[in-house]
């Protein structure tokens, strides 16, 4: 069974996205811009017409039944500009429980896994539409990207079905939809999935002049560079400060039925080299699978990042990523500094989030964020 139930809370609240953002403005964590304004009325908007579904389905003694759904909102733009925060707000003030939050990347392999379950059977992708829809009514992806042709040719279909079914799409890129799947093969098959996309939430691009992340950032020493005697003794000193009052193993550990050599490790703090998780045949799958276990994660001896690493590059992205979307908390020790971590060009859009989420990752509201789990047994 694909089950969506997201991590974060489903508590009811009343406050709407609107009176949310008043507050954060209120309080200074957000200066206020039209960009922003014109983003959070939308989600008003789509906040307060499946409210009146929510009631209505309520009065009158049923769950949800497929009707025309509220057009969703497709926000886009460069990285912290505040759309992650402002989709939580919003999926946070959806009272009712038929409602996910997912990294895109998480929802893909959710579908993919469920797919090879259904192999053999007729319609599989309906089946899949019909529990999606069964689970939530409201989805929010988290850094919407389409980079295979898979998942390009699976998303024709699945969105399709989803939208006919009544599901409400709300979404953060870094990309317009026009640019969604650039240069990909048999782009032109995915064409009117975009089309679809536009045809059914408001796009807005969020970009402003602030870029909030590091505004309100409180630098900590959780990155050393250049690497050295100095970086090594460092790191070795935060692992044994962290660790000390726990039992601690120098063993592999196993991830996904693949070995991981170790540093060291406690039950949820785990020292690894650069090399061993990012230089070896790993999946995001795996990040996924230590970001679940490990609320803390040392990695040490990052090297210069460059074209002639790009698949070690790539896992890296993928791991910081998963450790970001988590509340992962991740020391590392490096060549270079964050802003100068990446020296290649293949990866230059993509590398431009990491360094946003690294330097975010080092705040202190984020060292205070909790440590999100995904339950193994509704993910498998």
């Amino acid at each position: 069974m694909l089950n969506l139930k997201s991590s974060h809370s489903t508590a009811f609240t009343p406050s709407s996205p609107a009176e949310r953002y008043a507050e954060a403005l209120a309080s200074g964590q957000f200066m206020a811009d039209e960009a922003q304004a014109q983003a959070v009325q939308e989600l008003d908007r789509v906040w307060k017409e499946l409210l009146n579904r929510y009631k209505a389905s309520k009065k009158a003694f049923r769950r949800f039944r497929r009707q025309t759904s509220p057009k969703g909102v497709y926000m886009w733009g460069g990285v912290g500009r505040g759309k992650t925060w402002l989709m939580d707000q919003f999926y946070e003030s959806v009272p009712f429980r038929r409602k996910t939050r997912m990294h895109f990347h998480h929802f893909m392999q959710h579908v993919h896994k469920e797919l090879n379950k259904l192999s053999g059977q007729r319609n599989p992708l309906d089946i899949v539409a019909d529990q999606i829809y069964k689970d939530a009514v409201v989805i929010c992806f988290d850094e919407f990207f389409v980079s295979n042709v898979t998942d390009a040719m699976i998303l024709s279909d699945l969105f399709q079905k989803l939208f006919v079914r009544g599901v409400t799409l709300i979404a953060t890129s870094n990309i317009a939809p026009d640019g969604l799947y650039k240069n990909g093969i048999h782009r032109d098959r995915f064409i009117p999935t975009i089309e679809m996309v536009k045809k059914n939430c408001v796009v807005l691009n969020v970009d402003a002049g602030v870029d909030y992340r590091l505004r309100v950032l409180k630098q900590a020493q959780l990155f050393k560079s250049p690497l050295g005697n100095e970086a090594q003794s460092w790191i070795s000193e935060r692992y044994t400060a962290l660790t000390h009052t726990q039992t601690n193993s120098h063993e592999p550990i196993v991830i996904n039925n693949r070995v991981v050599e170790t540093l060291g490790h406690t039950e949820d703090v785990l020292w690894c080299e650069f090399s061993e998780l990012c230089l070896k045949p790993r999946s995001p799958a795996d990040f996924i699978e230590i970001a679940n276990i490990y609320n803390t994660v040392l990695v040490s001896n990052v090297p210069h990042l460059t074209d002639f690493l790009s698949e070690g590059t790539r896992r890296f992205i993928y791991l910081v990523d998963e450790f970001y979307d988590r509340g992962v908390k991740l020391l590392l020790t490096s060549q270079d500094s964050i802003i100068d971590i990446y020296q290649g060009e293949k990866l230059a859009f993509e590398i431009e989030r990491t360094r946003s989420r690294l330097l975010e990752m080092q705040s202190d509201e984020y060292l205070h964020s909790e440590h999100r789990h995904i339950d193994a047994t509704k993910t498998s």
